[in-house]
């Protein structure tokens, strides 16, 4: 089997436990990708992996796009502000990439149940931490 790759949308405060648990887990999953909308953030993100994880080459997107249209990534951890999970997470789904999502998932029923629906109609794995 091999290696599922993350993408972290998302590089603040609650990011370093996902990044932790990719470290913990590297025979099984990978960081590959980062972006936030403060640069500096998604540099320490990378950095704090790299240093942990030999020859490992995590990539910064400056655009949010760019990181969920990647084929390279099966799976985005969205971490971001909470307003946010709901238009990602479906974002995400529709680019075909399974969601681990921080909590909470949406800030609606209505928009949960979106998430919930489009992740079984793209055979796709929701997650909520």
């Amino acid at each position: 089997m091999s290696k599922l790759k993350f993408g972290i949308l998302g590089c603040g405060r609650i990011s370093t436990s996902h990044v932790d648990a990719l470290i913990n887990n590297k025979d099984k999953a990978e960081l590959v990708a980062v972006h936030d909308t403060v640069e500096e953030l998604s540099v320490n993100k990378k950095n704090q992996y790299e240093s942990r994880v030999e020859g490992s080459n995590v990539k910064i997107y400056k655009d949010y796009d760019e990181l969920i249209n990647d084929e390279n990534i099966d799976v985005v951890t969205i971490a971001t502000i909470s307003g946010y999970h709901a238009k990602q997470a479906i974002d995400c789904l529709n680019h075909g990439k399974h969601v681990l999502i921080e909590k909470p998932m949406a800030l609606t029923i209505d928009d949960a149940d979106k998430i919930i629906d489009l992740g079984r109609l793209k055979n796709k794995q929701i997650c909520v931490s």
